[in-house]
């Protein structure tokens, strides 16, 4: 009998961890094609030839590279046929009390239909990179998507509908170039959106956003993308977060879409490794893949009516897309309700359980996950202590070691505790107790998330079902046999596809930035799997020693340090390490600064007497706080302001201004103080008005506006109004990225790269005007 025992718990270990593995493997990129696949069909091969060309170096709007990127692109798509045209447009954000102005050059393309005249399909990436990243995946992968896409188009049928393709400019400044798109006469043309975006360099390209009243666009993506990675609890999450991509402005603005994006490699996202050797081209192949499917489909149906109700939608295993309309969740609610009652009432009957046992697993279960979560909070700051010197919000290089090594310990630490509490509680009390909750958190899903119910709906369904059927058999009052397990396996399957690759992805968004939350549902999806994880926990127990969960803290803890001890810098994982370069021309001061309070190993040249405080050289609003330490001013070219004209009106004066960077720089920062408070009237810049309010300083009220890519003139105009008789004081700054080789005493190792960001590598030099 120990034996069979024996048997069927290593059956159940083999099953539970094929089927996780399986489950994650399943969530998986297709195979990337070819150059020599036909010529219909998407080949990541061939867009990579484009992507090598695209993200050969860092191409942020206002540098060389930028410009040199755009004029590659618009010759692609000439070479296509899709007579492409340059938009070229200031477009004016207000962030807070400032303005943040764009000055962009989104690139169109059109592919005519043979129904012209009516909707239009558009295919939108962005072309610019962060100023620090060649940014292979973010977003170049998606470009060269578009283009190996307008290719297969070309070799197929003709669509019904134009395909309109948008490489807009400006989105990692501030969306600038998709809200300059709005402006654009084709803008009143689009019928439906395709986006496609990056987080990373590698992992499935899933559709995490879809515009509000979305059945009919679900509807379509299921029926046609090959590889349909999407669900509604994303849809619902991502909107509630800050986060923001182009597709944001097309769906605030009532556009028809959806978007979507790889995740995984996000200690390369933004960063000088996400280049093409390290992108993972069968990433590119399901981008590519799932865009040319999706642009036949929509360019081939009826684009006049594309709103309709909510539906639910999820991949119960690997691309298999569910999708039903969402009133149906209050039907599998009542079913699961029902099924919860006849499962306590049977097991009661059956005195497979008790109810205050049952409310005492719910709240054993509940203080276990709290404590195993609580636990990882000092854990995880130990293991970070450990690590290379790194910032939070870089990720790490070997993800996966720390997932699977968070992984071990976690259930490990379950485990040990579901044996303490099982030595005076019944089994099914606690599998249950564990149901109830589940049940606790639909209802609390239903009502805050609704798109969302499916994660605990069916899941706990197949649970409450295979423990209603152990019970009707009495299989709980029997020694363990074969019937039994595979009843409680088959019950768990369900959860272990939906939620294994959650866990994982939760894994993936958050890395050791916030383990806890991969944590918890790993533990709610152990919670279901509860029996099962007992039957295999006591047949290899010895003399009732827990070897199991023992075992498992064991093997993490060496996990552990295997992981810390594989993130040792190199070129191939390279340290991301920040500081800049701020000149006051006006004073021929200048200070070396850092976001972080912490040097590296090569940034540490800069500061060998710093300081912290905020850079108030430059900004006189400054308020952030930096690690600073003096440095040399060297000779170089400043900002210039040339008063070009000015008028009088009544009660008003006007001034006109040309801005310009002798240098080159690829931005501007304008600090406007008027002579008096109150005599600031308004600004402009190339015609497009500042939304500016004061920021009171020592020195009076400021007025803080950005111009992010400077046209290739490097001028713009600005215009202000003050009250009649009023002077201007100007603080202009020209920005350039890379700091002053003259000053590098210690050249940038291999092993270190700038950190990710706006404010990293950079020259700011900045010189006063009055007017």
């Amino acid at each position: 009998m120990p034996y069979r025992n024996y048997l069927i718990a290593l059956f159940l270990l083999t099953a539970l961890t094929a089927l996780s593995i399986l489950s994650i493997k399943l969530m998986q990129a297709p195979e990337a094609l070819p150059a020599s696949a036909p010529a219909t069909e998407f080949s990541a091969e061939r867009a990579m030839q484009h992507l090598r060309r695209i993200a050969q170096e860092p191409h942020a709007m206002g540098t060389p590279a930028h410009a040199a990127v755009r004029r590659y692109l618009v010759q692609q798509m000439e070479a296509l046929g899709l007579q492409p045209q340059v938009q070229e447009a200031v477009q004016v954000t207000q962030v807070g009390e400032a303005s943040h102005a764009g000055y962009v050059y989104n690139i169109l393309g059109r592919l005519k239909g043979q129904q012209p005249g009516g909707k239009a399909v558009l295919v939108m990436a962005h072309y610019d990179s962060q100023p620090n990243t060649p940014g292979a995946g973010d977003d170049g992968a998606g470009i060269a998507a578009m283009l190996e896409t307008a290719r297969a188009l070309q070799q197929g049928e003709p669509l019904q509908h134009d395909v309109i393709f948008l490489m807009t400019d400006g989105e990692e400044y501030g969306l600038y170039g998709a809200k300059a798109f709005l402006k654009h006469p084709w803008a009143a043309e689009v019928g439906v959106v395709v986006n496609v975006e990056a987080r990373g360099n590698s992992g499935p390209s899933m559709t995490f956003e879809i515009s509000p009243e979305n059945g009919w666009v679900v509807e379509q993506f299921g029926r046609a993308a090959p590889y349909p990675f999407a669900s509604s609890m994303m849809y619902e999450v991502y909107r509630l977060l800050p986060n923001n991509t182009d597709f944001t402005v097309f769906r605030d603005a009532g556009y028809t879409g959806l978007n979507s994006a790889f995740i995984d490699g996000f200690v390369h996202y933004h960063k000088m490794t996400d280049s093409p050797d390290n992108l993972d081209q069968n990433s590119l192949q399901h981008h590519g893949s799932n865009m040319l499917a999706m642009v036949r489909q929509f360019g081939n149906v009826a684009l006049d009516d594309t709103k309709s109700r909510d539906k639910i939608f999820f991949n119960p295993a690997g691309s298999w897309l569910v999708q039903y309309p969402a009133e149906l969740n209050m039907l599998w609610t009542a079913l699961v309700t029902l099924l919860l009652f006849v499962t306590v009432r049977v097991g009661v009957r059956k005195k497979a359980l008790t109810l205050p046992q049952v409310i005492g697993g719910l709240l054993s279960f509940v203080l276990i996950v709290a404590v195993v979560a609580g636990v990882f909070f000092p854990v995880n700051s130990l293991v970070k202590g450990f690590l290379p010197y790194a910032h939070d919000i870089n990720g790490v290089y070997g993800a996966g070691r720390f997932f699977m090594a968070y992984l071990l310990l976690a259930l490990g630490l379950f485990l040990l505790l579901c044996w303490q509490v099982l030595r005076w509680m019944s089994l099914f009390s606690l599998a249950l107790g564990v149901c109830v909750l589940w049940f606790v958190l639909l209802v609390l899903t239903l009502l805050l998330l609704p798109a969302a119910a499916y994660l605990f709906l069916f899941p706990l369904i197949f649970c409450l079902a295979g423990m209603l059927v152990v019970f009707l058999r009495g299989m709980h009052q029997q020694q363990v046999a074969w019937p039994f397990a595979i009843v409680l396996l088959a019950a768990v399957v369900p959860a272990i596809f939906m939620l294994m690759p959650i866990v994982r992805f939760l894994f993936v968004v958050f890395a050791l930035q916030m383990p806890e939350a991969m944590v918890v549902l790993l533990l709610l999806l152990a919670g279901l799997a509860i029996p099962l994880l007992v039957i295999i926990e006591r047949n290899f127990s010895w003399r009732m020693v827990p070897l199991l969960p023992i075992l498992l803290l064991l093997v993490g803890a060496i996990q552990v340090y295997r992981a810390i001890d594989a993130e040792k810098p190199s070129a191939a994982q390279p340290l991301h390490s920040h500081v800049s370069y701020y000149l006051n021309a006006d004073e021929g001061e200048a200070v070396w600064a850092s976001a972080y309070q912490r040097t590296d190993n090569w940034n540490k040249q800069f500061f060998p007497a710093p300081t912290s405080g905020a850079l108030t050289e430059v900004y006189p609003m400054a308020a952030r706080v930096y690690l600073k330490n003096q440095a040399a001013a060297i000779p170089v070219e400043v900002p210039v302001a040339i008063l070009q004209n000015e008028a009088i009106e009544p009660g008003e004066r006007i001034l006109t201004l040309q801005l310009r960077s002798p240098r080159g720089a690829a931005h501007l920062d304008l600090v406007l103080q008027p002579q008096l408070e109150g005599d600031f009237l308004s600004a402009s810049i190339n015609g497009e008005a500042l939304t500016l309010q004061p920021i009171q300083t020592k020195q009076g009220p400021v007025y803080f506006a950005k111009v992010h890519g400077l046209p290739e003139s490097k001028e713009v105009e600005l215009e202000v109004r003050l009250k009649q008789g009023s002077n201007l004081l100007l603080y202009l700054c020209d920005i350039s990225i890379g700091l002053p080789e003259q000053l590098v005493q210690v050249p940038m190792p291999d092993y270190v790269v700038p950190e990710q960001g706006r404010e990293s590598n950079l020259l700011l030099v900045r010189k006063s005007y009055t007017f």
